[in-house]
């Protein structure tokens, strides 16, 4: 089989200060993909220099949520199919074969494909935990589908049927303990304030369960046990994640109620 030169798809990703691992994620479609368009928020490192590089499209534009940010890199595409990837997500060469020949096929049958993800944690690819090939969905016929517009842990989401790839999509998200917690920050804060705006209850109380439950499923349940010691600090962190969460909401929701309460308070005086 005869590949193409160059597969048409669009490849987007959006950046702030992604020097650390855009160049690796940027070799692994550079030499295939037909164009790459890059939206940057403010990158104050070699983001940018990495990008004109590899010959990017680079668009700039003010971060108001991951699900907005992204969908409006899909929509300076050229290509009406695009694989979003995040900066930290390199595809394998295996995956990269599996792409060009699904187009190699004319028009892809199907309005969307998953990736298997693993995910790169304290230097290791993590074999259990609940994160071994993980399907997600980030290849699809824009006319079919879009990215969902909520500020944190957004999907892109298709019409019609959807199909899978075999070959590995590469998440090396931290690179170090110290990252981690950088981005949990970030993510627990944008992730409350979307619970807040949808009135969600924090419940604390149900916290210290929360937590138990989410260690033991991850580290016995769905065996982290068996990635060592990186498993063991995912388990711990990732059931740490939703406590932190919760208490941010708790947090907003309380400073709301002494914002109602505070006026009443001095009228009565």
């Amino acid at each position: 089989m005869t590949l193409p030169a160059r597969v048409p798809l669009s490849v987007v990703i959006i950046t702030l200060n992604a020097e650390r691992t855009l160049a690796k994620s940027l070799a692994s479609v550079a030499d295939w993909a037909d164009e790459i368009i890059l939206v940057d928020s403010g990158s104050t490192d070699a983001t940018l220099s990495i990008a004109r590089k590899f010959e990017c499209r680079v668009y700039h534009r003010e971060f108001d949520g991951f699900g907005t940010q992204k969908q409006y890199a899909v929509e300076q595409a050229t290509h009406d199919w695009v694989l979003v990837l995040d900066a930290d997500e390199i595809v394998s060469k295996p995956l990269a074969l599996e792409i060009r020949e699904l187009f190699t096929k004319g028009t892809p049958i199907m309005d969307g494909y998953a990736l298997p993800r693993n995910l790169v944690f304290l230097g290791r690819v993590l074999r259990y935990s609940g994160q071994h090939r993980q399907p997600i969905l980030r290849l699809f016929d824009r006319r079919q589908g879009c990215i969902s517009p909520t500020r944190v842990h957004e999907s892109v989401q298709v019409a019609g049927p959807v199909g899978r790839f075999s070959a590995p999509l590469i998440h090396d998200s931290y690179g170090s303990l110290h990252e981690y917690v950088v981005k949990m920050n970030q993510y627990t804060t944008l992730s409350a304030g979307e619970m807040a705006a949808r009135q969600k209850k924090a419940n604390l109380p149900l916290q210290g369960l929360r937590f138990l439950f989410t260690f033991l499923k991850i580290y016995i349940f769905r065996r982290g046990v068996l990635d060592g010691y990186p498993g063991f600090v995912w388990a711990l962190l990732s059931a740490v994640y939703p406590v932190i969460k919760y208490t941010k909401l708790h947090e907003i929701q309380d400073a709301k109620a002494h914002d109602r309460v505070e006026p009443a308070l001095a009228f009565s005086r």
